[in-house]
């Protein structure tokens, strides 16, 4: 019977994120209201939505964690912390652009380039709840691996941005802009390539990490 109750939560909770989804795609976050999320949830009661989530904040975030497949590897950081450079950053790109190649995934990072330009409370929600902790466990990895002797000592806030930046762009060049270059570069190409610039710069000298 709890069985039971837990498939039906799981299910209602994911109806109700899948419909906004739909609306914060069109809406944005701001604008979007929970009874045009009920709506879109096949016109359920606007309250029953609390019965699932705190508020309109913590649905958002919700649905941002249900879709941002790279927080496996921030919530079980042991699967990177002792793979070597090459390895580690491979499996970091193809992480993100993985979970980029998801047209639904698209829609949210769409959402969240609009809404942080244009509202700054919006833009501190996702950089706590999601960048900053990318951030702190690549920086983490990273100086592991100067530790480790692998890379030379570096400012590993800056290498963390400079790495996650060159995929990022690659994103937005195919997803956003549509540049035909990004359109036709696959997946693969584009970390070997981004991991490749990024460990010739960090490299001890005369070896390959």
């Amino acid at each position: 019977m709890a069985g039971a109750d837990d498939s039906n939560t799981r299910d209602r909770r994911r109806q109700i994120m899948d419909a906004a989804l739909q609306v914060f795609s069109t809406k944005g976050f701001q604008k979007a209201t929970n009874r045009d999320i009920a709506e879109a949830a096949g016109g359920i009661s606007p309250g029953l939505i609390y019965h699932y989530f705190k508020d309109k904040q913590d649905l958002f975030l919700s649905m941002l964690r249900e879709r941002a497949t790279i927080l496996a590897l921030v919530d079980h950081p042991q699967q990177l912390m002792d793979l070597p450079p090459r390895q580690g950053l491979t499996l970091v790109g193809r992480s993100y652009l993985t979970m980029m190649s998801i047209p639904e995934n698209v829609a949210v990072f769409r959402i969240i380039l609009a809404e942080a330009l244009h509202f700054p409370e919006v833009a501190a929600m996702i950089r706590q709840h999601f960048v900053d902790r990318v951030f702190g466990v690549l920086r983490a990895y990273l100086q592991r691996q100067i530790d480790n002797g692998r890379l030379r000592p570096h400012d590993t806030s800056i290498s963390v941005r400079t790495f996650l930046g060159s995929i990022v762009v690659h994103v937005i060049a195919r997803e956003v802009l549509r540049q035909p270059e990004a359109l036709q570069l696959a997946d693969d190409q584009a970390v070997a390539m981004a991991v490749d610039v990024f460990l010739h710069g960090l490299s001890l000298e005369g070896e390959d990490a």
